[in-house]
């Protein structure tokens, strides 16, 4: 491989934030080349002129898509073009603040080869919260129940509390089901492996749906605290249930969580 790392970061609308985010890349301090692949799903002319700043930077490759082809898609069409050891799949609100967390997740990786995706802690730039990146397997019930008024039922609220891994020491690392994929790392040849992400979903339930097949494959998933970055902690999935009829997002993420169950059921809990 000609690079040891390959960050993608699938921009929409964030140009401000992708800027940031890259500009903190290059301030890390690392010993092996990498790559950053950034692809403009934004479909809006000023959108694509702010990134264009960004040519100014070694090893930076700009693709400004002409339609909006959705997360599945664009990440695998950075991925396609890729030519490093890992891939990191990075939101473009990302910021990496300590100059050592590329070395330190690179070097875990390369002393861990059971391990197939790698994720940091996430912190919040509003309140400092920890984001909570890890869930258990999806199941759809619960997805649903969680945005209605079944959620303040006990028994639900335990399963959701639980669903949502409420109770997970963040400052662990640890094995864990599954990881948003806000921040990955994963091996190239593993990603190559199923073909990328998986074009069944549009945006959401691929990060769960990767992961699956990670367990199943024979690697972990492992959440990482020793390394951190910094997001600005907005979800577009979140709203309850009454939001679905006015939200697009978290419509297409039942129809996506839909598909999800199909393509799970009966399969089991691969980690078991």
């Amino acid at each position: 491989m000609e690079y040891k790392a390959s960050i993608i970061i699938l921009d929409y609308k964030k140009s401000k934030r992708v800027c940031e985010n890259v500009e903190s890349i290059f301030r890390q301090e690392v010993n092996f080349p990498i790559e950053i692949i950034i692809i403009d799903n934004s479909c809006n002319h000023e959108n694509a002129e702010k990134l264009t700043c960004l040519k100014q930077y070694r090893n930076v490759q700009l693709h400004i898509n002409a339609e909006n082809v959705g997360y599945i898609r664009g990440n695998n069409q950075g991925a396609k073009l890729a030519r490093g050891e890992y891939l990191l799949i990075v939101n473009p609100d990302i910021v990496w603040r300590k100059k050592d967390t590329l070395q330190k997740m690179i070097d875990y990786m390369d002393r861990n080869s059971d391990v197939g995706i790698l994720g940091p802690k996430q912190i919040n730039d509003g309140d400092g919260s920890i984001a909570m990146t890890v869930r258990a397997f999806p199941r759809f019930l619960l997805q649903v129940a969680r945005r209605t008024f079944l959620r303040h039922l006990p028994i639900i609220n335990r399963l959701v509390a639980h669903d949502e891994m409420q109770h997970l020491d963040y400052d662990k690392t640890q094995e864990v089901d599954w990881l948003q994929s806000s921040f990955w790392v994963i091996r190239k040849d593993l990603w190559d492996s199923f073909g990328g992400l998986n074009h069944d979903y549009f945006i959401f339930m691929s990060d769960p749906d990767m992961c699956f097949k990670v367990w199943k494959k024979g690697y972990k998933v492992i959440y990482y605290p020793e390394a951190t970055v910094y997001a600005d902690g907005i979800r577009l999935s979140g709203g309850g249930f009454l939001t679905y009829f006015q939200k697009w997002t978290l419509r297409q993420h039942v129809k996506d969580s839909l598909k999800y169950m199909r393509n799970h059921l009966f399969k089991g809990n691969p980690r078991k």
